[in-house]
C-alpha cells in the first residue's frame, strides 16, 4: 500500500498541486497538520485536501483557524493576513478542519505509527535534526509504534533514537532551508522515503498581491513574498542557514 505523507502546506495550493501532479498513484494520505494558514490560497488549498482520503492530524494552525481569538495579539501584518483568511475561508473548509484528528497511535497498512504535528510540547518550539534526544519525548503516545511521523519544524529528516525512528517529511508550502521546493514523503509497503518537487511560486505571489488587507502593510507583504522566492520562510537566519549548508531540505 502506498501513502503520500506530508505536512505544513500553510495555504500554498500552488506547491500542493505540484506534488499531486507528480504523485498520482497513492492509495491514501497521511497529513500531519497546518493546512491553510497563514497563506494566500486558503480555499484553493482546502479544495485540494477535501478530495483526498486518509488520516488528517491537527496542527497548531488548525487551532488558530478554529479559534480566531488566538491571533488577536499577533503583529499587525500577520494579523491583517489572518483576518482576511477568516473572512474569505468557506464554511465547508471550517467543517473539514474540525474533523482533523488528534495526535496519537494509528495503524497504517497493518503497522502502528505515531502520527503528530510536532508542537505538542509547548516548551519545545521545534524538534530539529540535532535537537537533544529528550525533545523527541514529546511524541511518546504509547509503546507499540517503532516509527513516528511528524511535521512542524519544516525540515526533512529522519533520526533513530533507541528502538524508534522519527521522520519528518518536510514542508509542502513553506521551506525553511533555502529551497523553492515542496517536500513530502512516500510510505510504500512499510518503507518510508523522502521526496521533493520544484514549483513555480508565481501564482502564490500573485495571490498575495490580491489580499486587500495587506495593501497597508506593504513591508510585511514584501517580506512574506520573499520567503517564496528564497525558500527561507523564517528568514535567511540561523539555524536555517546551517541546515541549508548541511544539505537539508
Amino acid at each position: 500500500m502506498k501513502f503520500l505523507v506530508f505536512a505544513d502546506v500553510h495555504g500554498n495550493a500552488t506547491a500542493l498541486n505540484a506534488v499531486l501532479q507528480k504523485e498520482r498513484d497513492f492509495d491514501s494520505v497521511v497529513f500531519l497538520g497546518d493546512a491553510v494558514s497563514p497563506g494566500p490560497q486558503p480555499n484553493e488549498t482546502i479544495e485540494l485536501l477535501s478530495a483526498l482520503r486518509g488520516v488528517f492530524i491537527q496542527g497548531n494552525h488548525e487551532h488558530s483557524m478554529l479559534h480566531p481569538e488566538s491571533t488577536a495579539n499577533w503583529p499587525d501584518g500577520h494579523k491583517a493576513l489572518m483576518d482576511w483568511i477568516y473572512e474569505v475561508f468557506h464554511e465547508s473548509g471550517y467543517e473539514l478542519l474540525k474533523k482533523f484528528n488528534s495526535p496519537g497511535e494509528y495503524e497504517l497498512d497493518g503497522r502502528t505509527f505515531v502520527l503528530a504535528h510536532g508542537d505538542e510540547n509547548k516548551e519545545v518550539r521545534h524538534v530539529l535534526p540535532d535537537s537533544p534526544g529528550q525533545y523527541f519525548d514529546t511524541f511518546r503516545y504509547g509503546n507499540n509504534a517503532s516509527d513516528v511521523l511528524f511535521g512542524h519544524s519544516h525540515v526533512q529528516f529522519r533520526r533513530r533514537i533507541g528502538n524508534q525512528e522519527f521522520i519528518n517529511p518536510g514542508s509542502i508550502g513553506q521551506n525553511r532551508c533555502g529551497h523553492v521546493l515542496a517536500c513530502y514523503g512516500l510510505l510504500v509497503d512499510g518503507e518510508f522515503s523522502h521526496h521533493h518537487v520544484a514549483y513555480d511560486p508565481t501564482p502564490w505571489l500573485d495571490a498575495c498581491d490580491r489580499i486587500p488587507t495587506l495593501h497597508q502593510f506593504a513591508k510585511f507583504r514584501d517580506w512574506f513574498k520573499q520567503q517564496a522566492l528564497t525558500g527561507y520562510s523564517m528568514g535567511a537566519s540561523e539555524p536555517w542557514l546551517s541546515y541549508s549548508n548541511k544539505g537539508y531540505l
